[in-house]
């Protein structure tokens, strides 16, 4: 099943105009250049055998862009594959129409994209569609936004975690959108690398306190991880800052496409970081430390500056709508309505649909809901299904307020909450970016087979 944008918009009744946005053949003027293009690069430990992907250009096998908060990107975009690229920059609140853009493929098709964010932290780009085999194939990157002001310096470490399903030569299986897979636990890669690579080593200053930012881009599989030897802090979460807390004993727990910024202070101590894979401990990255170590020079109180998220969330005031996700092995999907058309279960399934948000798989005949700018709203996220569901919200941030009938108090604003299978989570927000926003699963074969809505926010 494939997603249309524009459908999305004809859908919801709404007259927008998708933005044809300047091309040129090159990045000039301070942007940022994106080709995505089919690159050969070494992931196997035996380097006799090359992997072809589809990636991003950079300097590495991993792109990162940067930019700093309140102040213009600019990405030059070419599409080099033969195929049209649906981009999305995820958790990012920027402006709709910039937000998801159609990428045609050929160098005359190149978009530029400018927009200011308002959010510092850790996002990511990739495709919204065809995610299963776009992101399997490495099409994605990530966009570190630098804080407007931050009094400590720090050493800046991108870590890119992803799971690779490849062959013992190296080759990318390629059961694409696999419907087992679909109504299962997603495509579960078996070869782990940071950055796309097999157990690096990274050389971290020991007189510099470093910030990691780890992001998961694996199709599916949750990244539960470990570290020895240091115990870092926790500063942010998808992009957002948190109250600090010490990693501890626990794993840290990243679901597909979520991020979280860790902070090691000086010190002489290596440290490696290493995957609970529940039957197994797989080490998969190594933190080297250089030089002499110095003092500490992290304040005991040391915080990241909050981003300008609305504040405390009224709930009694607030707009309820029901959300229920259906689907999946034994998820007690019967019907569905796809391309304005109710189907049942077996006419679902023969069309690649396996899941469905409030009946409807896929963009509907209408968003689930409508609103006023500057709502306040709570999705009443109730999960029937038999899996965990990382449900991930466009343009705007959430605050958990209710987990399975108990309130919850003081949590962080995110842009991804892990819906336990068979419970059901209240997840509040302020509709304050006006435009054409989505509602989706970050596993990439639910996404592509229904698991995903669409909302709007009024202009004014």
């Amino acid at each position: 099943m494939q997603l249309s944008r524009r459908r999305f918009l004809e859908s919801a009744g709404l007259v927008f105009a998708v933005p044809r946005l300047a091309s040129a053949q090159e990045a000039t003027d301070g942007f940022q250049l994106l080709r995505a293009e089919v690159k050969s690069i070494f992931l196997l430990e035996n380097q006799a055998f090359s992997t072809t992907t589809w990636q991003f250009s950079g300097e590495s096998a991993t792109t990162v862009l940067r930019g700093r908060q309140g102040e213009e990107i600019k990405v030059h975009i070419v599409n080099l594959l033969d195929r049209e690229i649906w981009f999305h920059w995820f958790g990012v609140r920027g402006p709709s129409e910039l937000m998801t853009l159609n990428i045609q493929p050929g160098a005359e098709n190149a978009v530029d994209c400018v927009f200011t964010p308002p959010d510092a932290g850790t996002f990511w780009f990739g495709p919204l569609t065809d995610a299963s085999r776009l992101r399997d194939m490495g099409l994605y990157g990530m966009l570190v936004v630098e804080e407007k002001e931050l009094t400590t310096t720090f050493f800046d470490v991108p870590m890119i975690i992803d799971d690779w399903k490849i062959d013992a030569d190296g080759m990318i299986l390629g059961d694409f959108g696999n419907l087992e897979a679909a109504v299962g636990g997603g495509r579960l890669g078996n070869w782990f690398t940071v950055n796309s690579l097999y157990k690096p080593r990274m050389k971290l200053p020991a007189d510099r306190p470093c910030r990691l930012r780890l992001l998961n881009t694996a199709n599916a599989r949750e990244m539960n991880i470990q570290f020895k030897g240091a115990d870092p802090l926790i500063v942010a979460l998808d992009g957002q800052p948190i109250s600090p807390r010490h990693v501890g004993r626990q794993v840290l727990a990243l679901a597909a496409g979520q991020r979280a910024d860790l902070v090691l202070d000086t010190g002489s101590e290596n440290v490696s970081m290493a995957l609970d894979l529940f039957e197994d401990i797989v080490e998969v990255c190594y933190l080297d430390r250089e030089g002499s170590a110095a003092d500490s020079v992290l304040a005991y109180n040391f915080a990241l500056p909050p981003n300008p998220v609305t504040g405390a969330i009224n709930s009694k005031n607030a707009r309820a709508i029901p959300i229920v996700i259906a689907g999946g092995a034994k998820g007690g999907l019967k019907s569905a309505r796809f391309n304005n058309e109710v189907l049942d279960t077996r006419a679902l399934l023969e069309r690649g649909v396996a899941w469905a948000i409030n009946e409807t798989a896929g963009p509907g005949s209408a968003p689930i809901a409508q609103f006023a700018k500057d709502e306040t709203v709570i999705f009443e996220i109730e999960n029937r299904t038999y899996f965990e569901q990382p449900l991930h919200i466009h343009g705007h941030v959430w605050q958990l307020v209710e987990a399975d009938g108990m309130p919850q108090e003081n949590q962080p604003w995110m842009d991804t909450v892990v819906v336990p299978a068979r419970k059901t989570l209240k997840l509040a927000f302020v509709a304050d970016n006006p435009g054409l926003w989505v509602l989706q699963s970050l596993v990439a074969e639910r996404v592509d087979s229904g698991l995903i809505a669409s909302f709007s926010v009024a202009t004014a």
